[in-house]
């Protein structure tokens, strides 16, 4: 009689475990409410944005540093915890605007900004470019309906300034 009791026990204890890891691998929250739960955790950052698709965390927008990205990651997991299937963080890091950059941010610029010029220059045999400070400067000849095609090209390459007066219009 005392090994029914317990097998009977027994029987509805691992009934209630079933049922309850059951309802725990179930997503507790809509993703509605997981996202309004993220987006009250990241209160203040209006650089950021949430949205929620089947638990799946999508993070967006910008911040000023990698450590912020991590940072606003860390904060979507805390906040969603077992809610959350996945986090893709889409967030991008652009650097905060300064009136005076340093002089080792200028000649590390120039070298990335001149490594660029120097493949887009490749079509343009007959002028030469050369990076200072941000100022893409040209010479050489080239003839006039070319001159537009350098001139956007090097100016989708974001530079300070391009200055063609270099530049001798052949005809």
């Amino acid at each position: 009689m005392g090994l029914m009791k317990f097998s009977k026990l027994t029987f509805c204890l691992l009934a209630t475990t079933v049922v309850l890891s059951f309802t725990a691998c179930k997503s507790g929250l809509s993703d509605e409410k997981l996202e309004e739960k993220i987006e009250n955790a990241l209160t203040g950052r209006k650089t950021v944005d949430v949205d929620v698709k089947k638990g799946e965390v999508i993070l967006s927008g910008t911040v000023a540093s990698e450590e912020e990205k991590q940072q606003v990651e860390s904060i979507a997991k805390t906040a969603g915890d077992k809610d959350i299937k996945s986090i893709q963080n889409n967030i991008i890091v652009s650097a905060p605007v300064s009136s005076t950059p340093a002089p080792i941010e200028v000649s590390n610029n120039d070298a990335v900004l001149g490594a660029a010029v120097n493949t887009f220059m490749k079509d343009f045999p007959t002028v030469q470019a050369s990076v200072k400070d941000g100022v893409i400067a040209v010479t050489g000849t080239l003839e006039q309906p070319k001159i537009i095609t350098l001139k956007q090209g090097l100016d989708n390459l974001n530079p300070k300034k391009v200055d063609l007066s270099g530049i001798v219009v052949k005809k």
